[in-house]
């Protein structure tokens, strides 16, 4: 999972996508649907085993989001080892 600091737009163009939440709530995105976010940890997915997906993203820059007088930043998944390998080493 990650969490950009941006405001988010994605949108489905083939085949079907999962987002994951940290709250454990899973939303299926099937061509046409459009997710936006901002400053959620996230994942995505596709769907199927078989078939292509695809999304295209903007991403329009924000200012950081705040919490208790504390910066929410970005988290890219690095410093908690929650990016799996890909294989492709």
């Amino acid at each position: 999972m990650h969490r950009t600091q941006s405001l988010d737009y994605g949108i489905v163009i083939e085949g079907e996508i999962e987002l994951h939440l940290d709250s454990g709530e899973v939303q299926t995105l099937k061509r046409g649907d459009i997710a936006v976010q901002r400053g959620t940890m996230h994942a995505w997915k596709n769907a199927s085993s078989s078939e292509w997906a695809r999304m295209v993203f903007v991403l329009q820059a924000s200012k950081p989001i705040k919490l208790s007088n504390q910066v929410l930043g970005e988290d890219l998944g690095h410093a908690k080892n929650l990016i799996p390998d890909s294989g492709n080493s």
